[in-house]
């Protein structure tokens, strides 16, 4: 008997209805008739294919932001580039403009009086306590100093007499010598004139007669010889009367010492009573009003210095004047700068048409002769030149930037330069330009 076996066969599960969530925006392209059920499977396909989806449109909102972003990008580029590149160089700037040039030759100068007089002692002796002041008038003649002749020692008046004794006695054997040459030379030309007769008789030879004439040559010559020596015997003995006069006790005597001319008295270096030798300055003096003012000019300078040039005076703590050039000294002299270095200079002499009242003697001022003048000249600072191949250059500015030009130089005065071309009014140059500037450095002013 056969026997079935029955193999469980599984049931089917039933589906069973889940919620689906479904897309909170559909397709555009989903048929309208299209109807879900619960009971179907979302993973099937649907019968009709969806139609492509249309692109979606971008917001607005999205280009303002890239447009944001690419701004701040190139903000950021322009700010790296800007911190990148090289700060512009601070230099002094200047204009060149036209105007008045003036070329002065610089100087040292001091006044002096025109007529100075150093009266000096004309005797050794005391002399008194001088009671003039600077500043004095005095007249010409005028007793300004008073010498009184020290007395002299008892052993220096016996000693002047012993030599005026030697003296006495030297003259006296010049006066002997003298004699005895004279009557030396009257018997040479006895001699000479018996040797001639008895050479003309044949008495005696040629040679005697010859040595006849030679003695009186010889006699003549002894006579001038004796005549010298009295002259210098004499001159002695007056010599030591002298010496010996003046140490007699009625010699001490005073000498008045006087004026030589009317003025003022400058200076005195002793005013006491002292004993002071022969040729010891004892006053100066001299007239302030007629000043004069002699400037210490280098020889290299003076060469363009001619009498008639107008001249600038200033620095002796008042107000500025003029002069004129009256002389340049020809001759020059040897000075230490205050380098050490060794100069050439001369002395100029300036008169003063009217001079200050309260200028006097021996004021220290800086004079400036001017040797060249122009009414409209185009000039630049001098320290915006640039020595190169002979020739002058220098630095132009162009929108913010150096350029580096010829120019043609002429004169040179007072801090300034006149430019005659390579540039126009208006331009703007670099003064005392650095060694690191170049062709196109951006620069900018200083301060």
């Amino acid at each position: 008997m056969s026997t079935l076996s029955t193999t469980p066969v599984p049931r089917r599960a039933e589906p069973v209805a889940t919620p689906v969530a479904l897309p909170a925006a559909l397709p555009a392209a989903l048929p309208a008739a299209a109807t879900f059920d619960a009971t179907t499977p979302v993973t099937g396909v649907p019968a009709t294919p969806p139609a492509p989806p249309r692109p979606k449109k971008k917001p607005k909102r999205h280009l303002v932001a890239r447009g944001v972003s690419a701004v701040v990008v190139l903000a950021v580029i322009a700010a790296v580039s800007l911190w990148l590149r090289p700060a512009p160089t601070t230099v002094d700037i200047a204009v060149a403009t036209t105007g008045p040039l003036r070329v002065t030759v610089d100087a040292d100068a001091v006044t002096r009086v025109r007529n100075h007089f150093v009266v000096a002692a004309p005797v050794a002796g005391l002399v008194e306590r001088i009671v003039l002041r600077e500043g004095d008038a005095v007249r010409a003649g005028e007793v300004i100093a008073t010498i009184a002749t020290p007395p002299v020692h008892a052993t220096e008046r016996r000693a002047a007499l012993a030599r005026l004794d030697a003296a006495h006695a030297g003259a006296l054997q010049a006066d002997a010598r003298l004699g005895e040459a004279r009557q030396a030379l009257d018997q040479a030309v006895r001699d000479d004139r018996r040797a001639h007769a008895l050479l003309d008789a044949g008495a005696i030879a040629d040679r005697d007669a010859e040595l006849a004439a030679l003695t009186l040559a010889n006699r003549r010559a002894d006579l001038s010889t004796a005549a010298a020596q009295r002259q210098f015997a004499l001159a002695e003995l007056a010599q030591a009367r002298a010496a010996a006069d003046a140490t007699a006790p009625a010699a001490n005597a005073t000498t008045l010492v006087r004026a030589p001319a009317p003025g003022r008295v400058l200076g005195i270096p002793e005013r006491s009573a002292r004993v002071v030798a022969a040729g010891a300055p004892l006053i100066e003096l001299g007239d302030p009003a007629s000043l004069e003012i002699a400037a210490d000019v280098l020889s290299s300078d003076a060469a363009s210095v001619r009498a008639g040039q107008e001249v600038e005076l200033r620095g002796w703590g008042g107000a500025p004047f003029r002069g004129v050039v009256r002389r340049v000294e020809p001759s020059a002299r040897t000075r230490i700068s205050a380098l050490g270095v060794e100069e050439q200079r001369l002395t100029v002499v300036i008169d003063l048409p009217s001079a200050p009242s309260a200028l006097g003697d021996g004021y220290r001022l800086d004079a400036g002769i001017v040797v060249w003048e122009g009414r409209d000249v185009l000039t630049v600072p001098a320290g915006a030149l640039l020595r190169s191949d002979g020739g002058w250059e220098l630095f132009r500015l162009r929108e913010g930037r150096t350029t580096r030009m010829r120019v043609s130089v002429g004169h040179v005065g007072s801090g300034v330069a006149e430019v005659t071309s390579g540039l126009r009014r208006g331009d703007s140059v670099v003064v005392f330009p650095p060694d690191a500037l170049r062709e196109g450095t951006r620069v900018r002013g200083a301060g």
